[in-house]
């Protein structure tokens, strides 16, 4: 069986940009044409990428 791994749009900034103001259902009204999964795996990338750019980050208290 192959399995492939959904699409991400991380690199679309148009689509970044509503992204990151939208919610998920509203999202995905705007952009009929995207699956859930690839919203899913979006969310994933973006995590990934944005925990990366905080690691080794000390918080002065």
């Amino acid at each position: 069986m192959i399995t492939c791994r959904p699409y991400t749009f991380i690199e679309d900034t148009e689509k970044m940009k509503d992204f990151l103001k939208l919610n998920k259902e509203d999202f995905l009204k705007s952009y009929s044409y995207l699956l859930e999964e690839e919203y899913d795996a979006t969310v994933w990338e973006y995590i990934k990428r944005t925990r990366k750019n905080y690691k080794g980050l000390v918080l002065n208290g």
